[in-house]
């Protein structure tokens, strides 16, 4: 999109977290330059001068302020791109374009919430003339904000479920062996809109992620189901016994650093345990979901 209105295209990105200070997200933007090409990527500043962050309560409240997902957008109507981001707790947050790609410092957290990983696209999924908000999000799913307001004043009702949440395995469920299951989109859904096929309505496109888990060759289900049911009770148990619980603003100290470390490793290990007898396999697809 040309965020700043030069005439030119540039590419906003979102990111999971910066570093030195206490965790957040920052917009990375590459701005277009004469002639094609873009710039290096730099954070995208309010027009205060600092970074633009997603609000949260307290520095504790790290899920509002990390894994920014945004879009930019005429939130408003009035002829300006405003950033609509996602982030890892699921809400969303507006940032008001002043213009030329200049944002107000000052974000706003949107009344609508996913499960979580909000990753927002506008579209006119009901065809009155406005924008309507979707999102997938971690569990899987996709879910539409009905505009119930006008495009320069809008106002979103509560969600709809246009694609039922698979869940995820990998927190809290339990891992289902083979691939016949995966009939449809999985976890960690992000969606595009539009027309595929032509036929004058509006589809879907849901990225996922998934983990397929198969038996080693030499093992059998069950030894595999056990071998998977015990990955399970001992990373719950790693999870509760992370080393650092309160990290100070410019990072892990270095004793911190070598108990995470001394963490990671131990992880590694029940992984490897695991990989004795189940083989694991991460990947993801793209499937096309047409309007009835």
């Amino acid at each position: 999109m040309d965020l700043n209105a030069d005439g030119r295209l540039d590419i906003l990105s979102g990111s999971y977290s910066r570093k030195g200070k206490s965790m957040a997200g920052l917009f990375q933007v590459l701005w277009g330059e004469e002639g094609g090409g873009f710039a290096v990527a730099e954070p995208l500043n309010g027009i205060d001068g600092a970074p633009l962050i997603i609000p949260a309560e307290t520095d504790e409240h790290i899920i509002d302020k990390i894994c920014t997902r945004p879009t930019a957008v005429d939130f408003d109507g009035d002829g300006d791109l405003d950033i609509v981001s996602g982030n890892f707790k699921g809400t969303f947050c507006l940032f008001m374009g002043e213009g030329g790609g200049k944002f107000s410092p000052r974000g706003e957290i949107l009344p609508m919430k996913v499960d979580a990983h909000s990753d927002p696209v506008f579209a006119d999924w009901d065809g009155d003339g406005d924008l309507d908000l979707l999102s997938g999000s971690a569990k899987g799913g996709a879910f539409v904000f009905t505009n119930e307001g006008t495009r320069t004043a809008p106002e979103y009702g509560d969600a709809v479920t246009l694609l039922e949440p698979v869940g995820h395995p990998e927190y809290g469920g339990t891992p289902t062996l083979g691939d016949a299951h995966v009939t449809g989109p999985q976890a960690d859904t992000r969606l595009f809109v539009d027309d595929l096929n032509g036929d004058g309505k509006l589809d879907l496109l849901v990225g996922d992620s998934l983990t397929l888990y198969l038996v080693q060759d030499g093992k059998t289900e069950d030894q595999a189901l056990a071998a998977l049911d015990a990955h399970s009770t001992s990373m719950n148990a790693l999870f509760e016994d992370y080393p650092v619980e309160n990290m100070g603003e410019d990072g892990p100290t270095p004793e911190e650093e070598a108990q995470i470390e001394a963490w990671q490793a131990r992880m590694t290990a029940v992984d490897a345990e695991r990989d004795e007898t189940v083989l694991v396999e991460r990947t993801g697809f793209v499937w096309a979901l047409h309007r009835r």
